[in-house]
């Protein structure tokens, strides 16, 4: 497990994604989770039909 610290800047509007810069740099560094606010949050790296990285967030482990 690789986790990439976060914060709000980071987070599109919905809470659900990253946002496109942070995506880079998630897609860029091999990351698997992300840490946001404390928590560990498995995330899924897809692309978009340009390429262009997308990180849907799931839930907090516990």
């Amino acid at each position: 497990m690789k986790a990439m610290k976060i914060g709000w800047a980071d987070v599109c509007g919905y809470g659900d994604w990253l946002t496109p810069q942070a995506a880079l740099k998630f897609a860029q560094g091999g990351y698997t989770h992300v840490e946001f606010q404390g928590e560990i949050i498995p995330s899924e790296l897809s692309h978009s039909d340009d390429g262009t990285p997308l990180v849907g967030l799931g839930k907090p482990e516990a």
